[in-house]
């Protein structure tokens, strides 16, 4: 029976050389933030999505404005008409309105208005996903 224990030991040790060396590789990656493009004259009230990658789900999410060059944010607030994950917990959904004004290069103190622009983050994870509202 000397073989066989030998036999025995070393499967052994190649079963402990695979969990081992498997065990890095299924290990769950910490969330990760992720910052979508910049979507200019996104904040335009239509709804903007941005996905995590692949076999990911999101945790959170959010969004950030921005003022154009040459532009500034006009004093009324944000209309916030979507901020939430999708329905499959895949991406982030946002829809926000929000002017900035530009002076005329004439310059009279009429004003033109656009949307600003728009940013929206995510932080993804390889977790159990939760699905969106």
């Amino acid at each position: 029976m000397p073989g066989t224990r030998t036999s025995l030991a070393a499967a052994a040790g190649a079963l402990t050389l695979l969990c081992c060396a498997a065990a890095p590789a299924s290990a769950d990656q910490p969330p990760q933030h992720l910052a979508g493009p910049l979507i200019s004259g996104g904040a335009d009230g239509h709804q903007h999505e941005v996905f995590c990658p692949g076999m990911q789900h999101v945790q959170s999410g959010g969004y950030a404005l921005s003022a154009r060059s040459g532009t500034e944010f006009s004093e009324v607030p944000a209309d916030v008409l979507e901020n939430r994950p999708n329905s499959h917990a895949t991406g982030w959904i946002v829809a926000v309105r929000k002017t900035t004004w530009q002076g005329r290069a004439s310059g009279t103190d009429r004003r033109e208005a656009g949307p600003a622009d728009l940013r929206i983050h995510l932080v993804c994870t390889d977790d159990t996903m939760s699905h969106g509202a």
